[in-house]
């Protein structure tokens, strides 16, 4: 097998869901699932949701792909010159591979013209989400996809928990939450972060004819995005995302001018804040915080530093957080260097509380040393008993 052949798309009902699926060779074939009533908005017309992905996956598996589905023009031309490029320079680990598309196409019928994002209850969305509404251009629909983030196991369980977790959450905007399952993460062999862009995003090109722009909640601030090798797509995301827009749909990266503080304090102080974030990456039913998690621990010291601990006293254990949280600040601080969300918390900490913290820096500096000399299997087990460490 040398080739991928991407061949076009189909679309079944099943009881009230609909599923698109791909028509390939050479491959598995990827597939989403959403509710019937949105099947409107639904792309039947190109393979652009499919082609972005099967592009990856060639270059994961050192596959020339050719694509026989029609394809957006504009998409096509970025993925041939640039974004390629892009992928190669993020994970080396990729091929360059033969790209051949056959049914490139300029000319569309025009979308409903509608704007939509993703939701997941987290800081980066809310921050979207509320941005977005007091400028008086509230979303018609907000995504909630599942390519990856819900873990290995129990995953129909878990994703439709965090999915109404999620529903709950945004309820003060009084708009749709779309669940759009899929099959990407059982195919991929990169894992979820590695690919979180492209893999979201296409499940926004899908509905090409609902939605005609989609904002994208970025994680990193301009001075720590660029093209270059790391472990997390997000880093590519202001670059990236231009590349990705097609005759139909437009792409934008939002939050990038702030940092994890600016964004806590801009939610806190919102009427339509539900006074309700989920940040967990613990995949644990019934669905929660659960504290300790590196996204966790991160949120509750970006809280304690600019003292809105109380607004989320709901949505938190605090009592164990007071157990932990030296551990946790220890944590945050010997990761700080390499994750520019871990150092902006930390020097706002450190300006809080001046002298407190001096110990906690030589600490964090001495568990820095640690974790790089630890063996495998000793840091997997500490990490395991002690995630807030970490």
């Amino acid at each position: 097998m040398t080739e991928i052949c991407l061949k076009g798309s189909t679309l079944t009902q099943t009881g009230q869901k609909i599923r698109v699926q791909a028509l390939v060779d050479g491959c598995e074939s990827i597939w989403f699932e959403l509710d019937e009533q949105y099947q409107s908005m639904i792309d039947t017309e190109s393979v652009d949701a499919f082609f972005i992905l099967y592009t990856w996956l060639a270059m994961e598996r050192g596959l020339s792909l050719r694509v026989e589905g029609k394809v957006s023009r504009q998409l096509a031309n970025a993925v041939t010159q640039d974004i390629q490029k892009m992928f190669l320079a993020l994970c080396p680990r990729l091929h360059e591979v033969n790209i051949d598309v056959l049914n490139s196409e300029a000319s569309w019928p025009q979308s409903a013209g509608a704007s939509a994002t993703g939701f997941s209850g987290g800081v980066d969305s809310w921050y979207t989400t509320l941005q977005a509404a007091e400028n008086g251009t509230p979303y018609s629909y907000y995504l909630f996809a599942n390519t990856g983030q819900h873990g290995k196991d129990n995953i129909e369980v878990v994703f439709a928990q965090r999915f109404s977790v999620a529903e709950r959450t945004l309820h003060t905007m009084d708009k749709p939450l779309i669940a759009v399952d899929s099959n990407i993460d059982s195919i991929f062999r990169e894992r979820f972060q590695q690919r979180v862009a492209i893999s979201n995003i296409a499940c926004a090109l899908l509905f090409q004819q609902g939605i005609s722009r989609y904002d994208y909640s970025s994680s990193f601030t301009p001075e720590g995005s660029g093209v270059f090798e790391y472990y997390d797509m997000s880093v590519l995301d202001p670059y990236l995302l231009p590349l990705l827009n097609t005759e139909r749909i437009r792409f934008y990266s939002i939050g990038d001018d702030a940092g994890r503080i600016e964004k806590l304090e801009y939610i806190a102080s919102r009427e339509l804040f539900s006074n309700e974030i989920y940040v967990c990456i613990e995949k644990t039913v019934p669905i929660k915080n659960c504290g300790y998690c590196f996204k966790c621990r991160r949120t509750q010291l970006a809280l304690e530093s600019i003292d809105r601990m109380a607004l989320l006293k709901n949505n938190f254990d605090f009592s164990f957080y007071k157990k932990i949280r030296l551990g946790s600040m220890i944590g945050l601080f010997s990761s700080a260097d390499n994750i520019s969300n871990d150092l902006e918390i930390k020097n706002v900490l450190k300006e809080k509380y001046g002298l407190k913290v001096f110990f906690v820096d030589i600490f964090s500096m001495g568990w820095s040393l640690t974790k790089k000399l630890m063996p495998e299997g000793v840091r997997w087990r500490a990490e395991q008993k002690f995630p807030y460490l970490w």
